[in-house]
């Protein structure tokens, strides 16, 4: 990495877990206002990049939900994924540890823009925001990169807010400028409030 996340930005997650963590309920602790009957329709979308089994990486994976959601709904197609899970934040990994405590020694507290994977992944799952615009290219390349098994897929999704009347982020159209092949790509909701786009890395 040529240089550090801005504290200021670093000092905003530190201030999203805090908010998280102030939360009961497991999709509010992973950052989702929108209540159970939204959850399922705006984050099952990212199974549409899963395709058969293998070990599924969440970078920013706050308290683990997402991932125990997307393990249940993929087995009900018949697909197995082993969960992996990467956050900044100490407590909302310690959250995770505690729901899916199987799965354990498989969550890591680490800032991701510098963290050195000790292995590689089928399935990397992460979002546009979880570093700032102008160094989103070179974070997405290091996960390509680095993270991703041959063979795998980087998976990108961004969400929208309909509160604000704000789609979600045409992320397709946004790695074709970052220079990646995208592979495939969903949305759902009207705005759309939820879209995800795939790479595939072949080696």
């Amino acid at each position: 990495m040529t240089e550090r996340l801005p504290d200021e930005f670093i000092a905003n997650l530190g201030e999203l877990e805090r908010t998280y963590l102030a939360q009961t309920e497991p999709a509010r602790q992973s950052g989702f206002l929108g209540g159970e009957a939204r959850w399922r329709p705006e984050r099952e979308l990212v199974l549409e990049a899963v395709g058969k089994d293998g070990d599924f990486l969440d970078v920013g994976c706050a308290n683990g939900y997402l991932l125990e959601c997307l393990r249940n709904w993929a087995a009900a197609k018949g697909i197995r994924l082993n969960q992996f899970g990467i956050d900044i934040g100490k407590g909302l990994i310690d959250l995770a540890k505690a729901r899916l405590p199987e799965f354990a020694a498989n969550f890591w507290a680490a800032n991701a823009w510098e963290w050195k994977p000790p292995r590689r992944f089928r399935y990397v799952y992460t979002m546009t925001d979880l570093v700032p615009e102008n160094m989103l290219r070179e974070y997405l390349l290091r996960l390509h990169d680095e993270f991703v098994e041959t063979g795998g897929r980087l998976i990108v999704g961004a969400y929208g807010s309909y509160s604000k009347n704000q789609p979600a982020l045409d992320v397709a159209a946004l790695l074709k400028d970052l220079g990646f092949t995208v592979a495939g790509s969903a949305k759902t909701g009207e705005l759309p409030i939820s879209h995800v786009a795939w790479v595939e890395v072949n080696g």
